[in-house]
């Protein structure tokens, strides 16, 4: 099977990639903004059409798999990136996008696939990349039947050359410093390890299943409890975490619990996603 991987050389697509091209029954392609020595991952621009046409075209891709993101210009990607895309695929091909746990702008956690999204208002700091995914899950679900909707929580993990989360990685620093470290104990998400959704993926090239699915484990994190065990887990003092609770007046515009209910996809896949 011929898979297109858009965004093969971020935290997650880089994985996904590796994971992909150890497995015999595919044949693993990917794009990056640049020239890559990997001669199975092109240069590509989805903003422009001929240059993902170009790909499309060369490759005849069985399923292809979104995995590109950007806060600042999310809405330009959607608009212009995944509707060359959505123009220039087969309807017969498979479209894996993914998505996330912040389109539930309300915050009351525990959502389920069937629960409506939102939107941020444009002062809000997130709104560009969430309603940039709002929209981009609108148009796959009213023109491309063929489609996984993938929507994960902060995605956590080693991802070999690329290390780990960038999170975490100011945390360490701070350690190294001596620095305190405030971290919330009322802001809660479904935190996925990125080998864990790369599995995922790839499970779902290969099993017939359209529509819209949540990733990760069954237990929700508060940032606090996730950042006690992940220190421990790489074997840093975290006693240099501060629990705080964050108050609506000072945040009007974050979601305290995008926590995802993932039962669904626990009875569908064969993947155990692994708790913090």
């Amino acid at each position: 099977m011929r898979i297109l991987i858009l965004g093969a050389t971020g935290f997650l697509g880089s994985n996904l990639f590796q994971l992909a091209s150890e497995n015999k029954n595919l044949t693993v392609f990917g794009t990056s903004r640049f020239q890559h020595e990997n001669s199975n991952i092109m240069q590509v621009d989805v903003t422009n059409k001929r240059s993902i046409g170009s790909v499309i075209r060369k490759i005849n891709p069985e399923v292809v798999i979104w995995s590109l993101m950007s806060f600042e210009e999310e809405t330009q990607l959607i608009n212009l990136g995944l509707e060359n895309l959505l123009s220039e695929i087969e309807s017969a091909t498979k479209l894996i996008f993914l998505s996330t746990d912040a389109v539930f702008v309300e915050g009351i956690g525990g959502y389920k696939e069937s629960d409506p999204i939102g939107t941020l208002p444009k002062e809000a700091v997130l709104a560009e990349y969430v309603n940039g995914k709002h929209t981009g899950e609108n148009l796959i679900l009213n023109k491309h039947p063929n489609h996984v909707i993938l929507r994960t929580g902060p995605l956590y993990g080693n991802n070999g050359d690329q290390g780990i989360e960038k999170r975490t990685i100011q945390i360490i620093e701070k350690i190294k410093e001596n620095q305190p470290f405030d971290a919330y104990t009322n802001v809660y998400r479904t935190f996925v390890n990125v080998n864990d959704l790369s599995s995922t993926i790839i499970e779902l090239t290969n099993i017939k299943f359209n529509g819209i699915l949540h990733a990760g484990p069954i237990h929700k994190e508060s940032y606090y409890t996730f950042y006690k065990k992940r220190l421990v887990q790489l074997g840093w003092n975290n006693s240099i975490l501060r629990p705080i609770i964050i108050s609506k007046e000072d945040a009007p515009y974050l979601s305290f619990d995008t926590s995802l209910n993932t039962q669904k996809a626990h009875r569908l896949l064969k993947t155990n996603f692994r708790t913090v």
